[in-house]
């Protein structure tokens, strides 16, 4: 019998305040999660960057600007937005990340083919903890709680807003109800390589 695995994702990091207190969150429960990061944001906090990696975290490429609709830009443009953040990703860490996921997971197939022949990954979720009928930390644990399964991707931010203090209150309390559920968290590259990711991964 396989393990229950499910994989926690923050995005449009790296936050100077969030993302860090998130980092502490995850190491009380040595819980290793992956940030999709945005790449003039990267750029602006490298040392965020570096210490996801030191922490053992894994990272995917969240586009350099953060477009509001990835399926408006142009094939130039997907292609740049690409591009950028993988040379930032490299140049901060030395590493590459085959993992991609689109703002908003906003996706098509015209953006699904360039990610393809670009060698990425693309990673959508299949529970997000932010929405409008989850206003508070509580309720945005009881959200994902009562919607996950084995191979679900929870879904996260650390940057972008002021808000986002509720996902780290949060984050706490949908890690220790997770592992009561006997679940265990890992990242989404330890998912696919397990093979247990949902296929259906998509959701807001």
């Amino acid at each position: 019998m396989k393990e229950p695995l499910i994989a926690l994702t923050f995005d449009d990091g790296p936050h100077p305040e969030y993302t860090i207190q998130l980092l502490d969150v995850l190491d009380s429960y040595n819980v290793k999660a992956t940030f999709f990061l945005v790449g003039n944001l990267m750029e602006k906090y490298p040392d965020i960057v570096k210490q996801i990696v030191a922490r053992g975290h894994a990272i995917g490429n969240h586009t350099y600007s953060h477009p509001p609709n990835m399926e408006l830009e142009t094939h130039a443009s997907v292609i740049t937005e690409l591009d950028r953040t993988d040379a930032v990703i490299k140049k901060i860490t030395g590493m590459k990340t085959d993992l991609f996921r689109p703002p908003k997971g906003l996706v098509d197939g015209n953006l699904l083919s360039i990610a393809e022949q670009k060698g990425f990954k693309t990673i959508l979720w299949t529970v997000c903890a932010d929405n409008r009928e989850a206003p508070t930390p509580e309720l945005m644990a009881k959200r994902v709680t009562d919607r996950i399964s084995p191979g679900a991707i929870i879904l996260a931010h650390d940057g972008r807003y002021k808000s986002r203090w509720k996902d780290v209150a949060a984050t706490p309390i949908i890690i220790e109800r997770l592992i009561i559920a006997g679940y265990h968290f890992v990242t989404v590259p330890e998912l696919i390589a397990a093979g247990q990711i949902q296929d259906k991964g998509i959701g807001k």
